[in-house]
């Protein structure tokens, strides 16, 4: 058993991943009111502020297999030091931390 797997931990897990789902969910329902041209523009412009500002109202989660990963990656180097540069609301960072915890202990900058 992990601390993925035991309560409170995997509580906010499940809650994080079906608030990712409802917000890919509604980023879908947007993609669906704009051209190919409009979603092409924006998604291969060199302007990454217009593209996150377009975007700020949705959660732009790692997947359930890229969160896992993440755990297995920090588990099996046994790390106990996790740098992560950004984050959407924190279903990395809860894989990420859950790894150090699971390793001994360990500091998530």
């Amino acid at each position: 058993m992990t601390t993925l797997t035991q309560e409170p931990c995997a509580a906010v897990v499940r809650r994080l991943f079906a608030e990712a789902g409802a917000s890919e969910a509604k980023l879908e329902a947007r993609s669906r009111t704009q051209t190919k041209e409009e979603l092409s523009a924006l998604m291969n412009s060199p302007d990454y502020r217009a593209l996150y500002g377009a975007l700020k109202e949705y959660h732009l989660a790692v997947s359930t297999d890229t969160a896992t990963l993440l755990y297995m990656l920090a588990r099996a180097i046994r790390a106990h030091t996790v740098v992560e540069f950004g984050t959407s609301f924190g279903v990395s960072t809860v894989h990420l931390a859950a790894a150090l915890r699971d390793n001994g202990g360990g500091r998530l900058v």
